[in-house]
């Protein structure tokens, strides 16, 4: 068997996408398992903002691998890795993680981090192998689009492309509060050029108290049954529960535009005010992963950081 390792490429977007399908619907045991997510599309988007950031590997001219790095100002991730089952236990996704590590010197992220399932040691062992360790659980959770709320006063980065430059200037001082360098302006304007979702922002006195990066419909990273909040953040302070509030209820108002059936989010534990706050309006565990991070540190997983992400 002879693997190549090389960049992936926009023509190429349709065979990952099937790859990353086939693994995770096989990993999930699904009984077909290219229906796994849905129409939902997480490479497209992702190459167009980080067009350094993807690998393939080959085998005599056939994709049986993908790799993606991102690109998040000082944070780097790494995910999804998917092998087409035929593969697994092969070494490949090895050989993809050595094509991608050197991404994240090039772009000089302070930290890596990446998501994967605490069950499976030989996943935990193979990061291991390239400085990841693991920290806290990442819960994956959802709740159903309830009725909208006609009082929202939420700004949507859609809706002015005018403000849009000033508008994703203010959501990278608010991350830059909780990280130093934290930018999610790639994944803001991946949505807003392809019509993904929308941005939805709360402001007072022209400053960013929250926003949330939605992710909705068909080619989506949520697909067209779910409302995927990639990030989502709420100013910290004494004020932040009802913030959040506002914010998910602008979210679910989105959602429920959109046809979306479910609001859907990652939230790491570490950030344990931010967690409970999403119990109590109803959002529940789908899946759970861990977090590893290279280096081992904390980074914004921090009890009073009111941050939410999904690192998969």
């Amino acid at each position: 068997m002879t693997i190549r390792i090389r960049e992936l490429r926009a023509a190429d977007l349709d065979a990952a996408e099937r790859v990353r399908r086939l693994a995770f619907g096989t990993l999930f045991g699904l009984p077909d398992p290219l229906s796994f997510r849905a129409d939902a599309d997480l490479f497209r988007a992702r190459l167009w903002s980080f067009p350094d950031g993807g690998f393939l590997a080959e085998e005599d001219g056939h994709i049986i691998g993908v790799a993606m790095a991102t690109h998040w100002g000082s944070l780097g991730l790494f995910g999804p890795l998917a092998i087409h089952p035929e593969h697994w236990n092969q070494g490949i996704a090895h050989q993809l993680l050595a094509a991608t590590m050197p991404v994240f010197a090039r772009w000089t992220n302070r930290l890596v981090g990446l998501f994967t399932f605490p069950e499976r040691p030989s996943h935990v062992r193979l990061y291991q192998e390239f400085g990841f360790w693991p920290r806290y659980l990442t819960a994956i959770m959802a709740k159903p689009v309830g009725a909208p709320d006609a009082a929202s006063d939420a700004l949507s980065l859609a809706a002015d492309p005018s403000q849009r430059a000033a508008l994703l200037k203010e959501c990278r001082t608010l991350t830059d509060s909780i990280y130093a360098g934290l930018d999610l302006s790639r994944e803001a304007e991946a949505v807003a050029t392809f019509g993904l979702g929308d941005v939805i922002l709360l402001a007072r006195d022209s400053r960013i108290e929250a926003f949330a990066i939605c992710h909705c419909g068909k080619g989506s990273e949520g697909g067209s049954a779910s409302c995927y909040i990639k990030y989502g953040q709420i100013r910290s302070g004494p004020n932040a529960p009802v913030l959040l509030a506002r914010l998910l209820a602008a979210c679910n108002d989105f959602a429920h535009r959109r046809g979306a059936t479910q609001l859907s989010l990652g939230v790491n534990i570490g950030r344990m005010a931010a967690y409970r706050s999403l119990i109590e309006p109803g959002f529940r565990t789908t899946l759970e992963g861990v977090a590893m991070h290279r280096p081992w540190s904390e980074a914004y997983d921090q009890p009073e950081i009111f941050a939410f992400d999904d690192w998969r």
